[in-house]
């Protein structure tokens, strides 16, 4: 069954990924709006014929009336990331989508993508699919919670996009181990995705917009799962880094291995980048 065509959409922090998202939602003839909390970016997003807004959803938002605004579409895009660091309380994030769900259920808009992540899930030492049970850990609650608020209690037809560790361009992993000393987890799989394949699986489903795509939990990560060790060691040339030393821990650290096969199989999408060993990068002097 087919859903009312979508012609416009709404993206929810337009920044690391929701920014390239809009330029290909643009190339692809939608019309789009967006926020970000960046004031350049406004003017980026503006340039570009964009409907831009600058919200700040801490955790709830100052100007209701714009964002009211901006939900004035077909279909919502939330790529707002949690940020443990910055807030602990364990209700911030779902407070966040708290507040613009509520301003959905009073809008005729209902169709909402909302990029989660693979990190709800405990590291079992096993392959993680959608059904597998979720971490108890204080983060993966929030994450949980964020997902709960789109998905329970409310007549939205909510797709929730669990992501791997985004990765590509100037999100290079050997930047993130520089340097570093006896490191214990060289030998366990990457669980990592590319942002264009994230920006591809979005576009897919508002193309697709039937059954198969509404409603749903999809994890999406790379089909290949190699080694943290060989991925550093192929992506430090990008900066000239320096790749970290191992250790042989006696009790290895825990892992998991996210399958994807669900969002393959449910509604035919294809990843453009398997393999992490493949990813694109940007080259940096360091």
């Amino acid at each position: 069954m087919k859903f009312s065509e979508i012609k416009k959409v709404s993206v929810i922090g337009a920044g690391w990924l929701g920014f390239p998202l809009v330029e290909k939602l643009l190339e692809k003839g939608y019309q789009v709006k967006a926020s970000t909390t960046t004031e350049s970016k406004i003017l980026k997003l503006r340039e570009m014929g964009v409907k831009a807004y600058n919200l700040n959803f801490s955790p709830t938002i100052a100007d209701i009336d714009q964002l009211n605004d901006l939900l004035d579409t077909d279909a919502v895009v939330i790529c707002i990331p949690p940020r443990f660091r910055q807030h602990q309380l364990q209700t911030y994030h779902a407070e966040q989508i708290k507040v613009i769900k509520d301003a959905i259920e009073d809008l005729p808009v209902n169709k909402v993508i909302y990029t989660s992540s693979t990190g709800i899930y405990e590291n079992s030492n096993k392959e993680i699919n959608e059904n597998s049970p979720t971490s108890t850990s204080p983060k993966a609650k929030s994450i949980l919670l964020a997902e709960e608020v789109l998905r329970i209690n409310t007549d939205l037809d909510a797709t929730i996009l669990r992501l791997g560790g985004l990765m590509g361009y100037d999100r290079i992993p050997a930047k993130y181990v520089d340097g570093k000393k006896d490191l214990n987890y060289g030998d366990i799989p990457v669980n990592y995705v590319f942002r264009d394949d994230v920006i591809r699986a979005i576009l897919h489903i508002l193309d697709l917009n039937d059954h198969n795509a509404w409603n749903k939990v999809f994890n999406l990560v790379a089909p290949e799962h190699p080694p943290k060790r060989l991925v550093y060691e192929s992506t430090a040339k990008f900066g000239e880094y320096i790749l970290p030393t191992y250790i042989n821990p006696e009790t290895p650290p825990a892992f998991k291995i996210i399958n994807s096969d669900k969002i393959t199989s449910k509604i035919g999408f294809e990843f453009l980048f398997p393999n992490p060993l493949e990813f694109e990068y940007e080259s940096f002097s360091v």
